[in-house]
């Protein structure tokens, strides 16, 4: 297990809620895991999520590499607010790694009332301990692929949905795993060194000025969150044409949560593609900024 800080670990401080307990703490707190497997601890970070940072989640990613010669399969204890920027980078740094890597993490705290913190890591636990391949997030019962998992609530207990593909499988409140596609070892595992560069992601807006988005001449790759199935405003056109001119790399998603980017459905799509506007499709926008780290897309 690589402890690393979150929700998960807090403890009520003047100041709010805080990391505090450390992995062998977590562990302490499993009395039901000695029935599904033996376990160390790697007390690598101890941070709020929001804290970390490409170098944190790349430590993530060399713990894992470098211990996979003695471990069957590893648990990530993580706070829930971008687990699904570390699992998508997990995916593509650790590509086709044939042993299951499983991220979760908690809305409530370790030991608080009602805390989803107990069985989100026994069902983690159970999956690390099953016959699977590949970065997974375990979350309320749900088992999900690391490149399409997204946060949809900031306080409820289910806050995690699985955006482009259906959840790999189930886990009943009896601890007893329901796959629905097991994943499985793609080709021979190769460590991915991602590049270290910003992917700023602008949301459209109505009244959104063209001068905003000529300040990102420069940026190598900028992300538009449009509307609906996907387009650029006709009064962006020159703002945005200018930086696929300068060199940037324009990539469009959607603001809705679900459906994806069809640039082909609507003229306006057909103009933004035709300037040379990339659609990601039905990509998450964490699956998307790992995916351009690593050279992908």
């Amino acid at each position: 297990m690589i402890a690393t800080g979150g929700t998960i670990a807090c403890r009520e401080t003047e100041n709010g809620l805080c990391p505090m307990l450390a992995g062998e703490e977590l562990h302490s707190l499993l009395p039901a895991l000695g029935d599904i497997c033996a376990a160390n601890v790697c007390d690598l970070i101890r941070l709020d999520s929001t804290d970390l940072t490409l170098a944190d989640r790349m430590a993530i990613a060399r713990t894992v590499w470098n211990s996979r010669a003695r471990y069957d399969g590893f648990v990530i204890a993580h706070g829930t607010d971008t687990l699904a920027y570390t699992a998508a980078l997990l995916h593509h740094v650790l590509r086709n790694f044939d042993r299951p890597v499983v991220l979760t993490g908690s809305m409530l705290p370790m030991g608080a009332p009602g805390s989803d913190a107990p069985r989100n890591l026994l069902d983690a636990f159970r999956v690390a301990s099953a016959d699977a391949a590949g970065v997974l997030a375990v979350l309320h019962g749900s088992i999900m692929l690391g490149w399409c998992v997204s946060k949809r609530h900031s306080t409820a207990i289910d806050a995690f949905y699985s955006v482009s593909a259906p959840p790999a499988g189930e886990i009943d409140a009896d601890g007893r795993i329901c796959w629905h596609s097991r994943p499985r070892p793609a080709g021979v595992p190769v460590f991915i060194e991602p590049e270290e560069m910003g992917v700023p992601v602008i949301r459209l807006t109505p009244d959104l000025p063209p001068a905003f988005l000529e300040r990102l001449c420069g940026c190598p790759r900028v992300i538009l969150a449009a509307y609906g199935a996907g387009g650029i405003p006709i009064r962006l056109e020159p703002a945005v044409r200018m930086l696929i001119e300068s060199g940037t790399r324009i990539y469009l998603t959607t603001q809705c949560p679900a459906g994806g980017v069809d640039l082909h459905r609507y003229a306006v799509g057909r103009r933004a593609e035709a300037m040379g506007a990339i659609s990601l499709g039905a990509r998450t926008i964490e699956d998307a900024i790992a995916a351009m780290l690593c050279g992908e897309i």
